[in-house]
């Protein structure tokens, strides 16, 4: 069984037994659309029945089917100790329908709105691993919870954090607090605001330092964390400005560190050369898709590490042909 295809097989476990159409069917089809980048109504044979079977399901499901080829995948890997970067990233929309996890889009993007998601990877020297992806919904601010649930689930994964790279949508209290109270190692792009944060900035001439207090509210009570800001000055025309509880003697040293988590900004151009459009509306169907998007990427790196390296169009062009004759249940020639 492939890889895709148990990944559906846990999906849709509930209600497994109901399902007729062959799920290798499934998989097949899946990364034909993938490969094409085009969308599922137009290429998927199976698109109103794969849709039905999604909106039975729940969030959780996913969550659970991705879970466990990623686990599968660190273990192939061996890998203990991680590095990990946070992003968003938008999915485009068209049309008028609006709903708790539709984004009105910017101004400068032609879409009507958009799907979000947040995104944490592993980052190593020759891996970009996928590790989950959770759907944003509009209230949540920029997802400090949300990235304080991806940080829980990944120090399930790996014996240790070794340090966790944000951009500055996650320069949030709560994340900041969270981090400091499970020791994990951060750098988070801060954006350049008034007040004390500016105040930073003016006072710095090459690389300055400040002891900054934060504050928010939870469970009825106002909870004030510490944090460290850098402002770092002189490299570029702007300055770089950083949350953070790492400490280095110069400003190289935390763009650096910081400019990892590009990597991932890679991992988003690869995978949408896999990405599945569709034009549901419903917040599952668009994140179930992304999912696979990411699945697909995670398999190619592993194959890519363990077996053999092939650019991933010709990889999914593999898949595509393996998931055929398993279909058709032919020997390959």
């Amino acid at each position: 069984m492939s890889n895709i295809t148990s990944f559906l097989q846990k999906s849709f476990s509930s209600f497994l037994s109901s399902i007729i159409l062959p799920l290798n069917s499934i998989s097949y089809q899946l990364v034909k659309v993938a490969k094409s980048h085009s969308y599922i109504e137009t290429l998927g044979e199976n698109a109103d029945s794969l849709h039905i079977w999604i909106k039975k399901s729940y969030e959780v499901d996913f969550k659970k089917a991705f879970e466990k080829q990623v686990r599968k995948a660190i273990k192939r890997l061996h890998v203990n100790y991680a590095r990990l970067a946070f992003d968003i990233t938008a999915e485009p929309f068209y049309g008028k329908t609006r709903g708790l996890y539709i984004f009105d889009a910017p101004k400068n993007k032609k879409s009507d709105g958009e799907f979000k998601f947040i995104t944490v990877c592993l980052i190593t020297r020759n891996k970009q691993i996928p590790l989950m992806a959770l759907p944003v919904m509009i209230g949540e601010g920029s997802g400090g919870k949300l990235a304080i649930e991806l940080l829980d689930f990944c120090q399930t994964l790996f014996k240790k954090i070794r340090f966790a790279v944000f951009d500055r949508g996650f320069y949030i209290a709560e994340l900041i607090d969270y981090l400091e109270a499970n020791k994990i190692r951060f750098l988070i792009l801060v954006p350049e605001k008034k007040g004390k944060i500016k105040g930073y900035v003016e006072e710095t001439k090459e690389l300055g330092k400040f002891k900054h207090q934060m504050k928010y509210s939870k469970d009825k009570s106002c909870w004030k964390p510490k944090t460290t800001i850098v402002v770092c000055k002189g490299i570029d025309k702007f300055a770089w400005i950083f949350a953070t509880n790492m400490h280095f003697n110069t400003r190289v040293e935390y763009i650096w560190h910081y400019k990892r988590r590009w990597q991932i900004e890679t991992n988003y151009r690869v995978e949408d050369e896999s990405r599945i459009k569709s034009k549901s509306t419903n917040y599952l169907i668009r994140y179930f898709y992304f999912l696979v998007s990411l699945l697909l990427h995670l398999f190619w790196i592993v194959n890519k590490n363990l077996s053999y390296y092939v650019p991933f169009k010709k990889y999914l062009d593999n898949i595509e042909q393996e998931l055929l004759f398993e279909y058709l249940k032919l020997e390959q020639i």
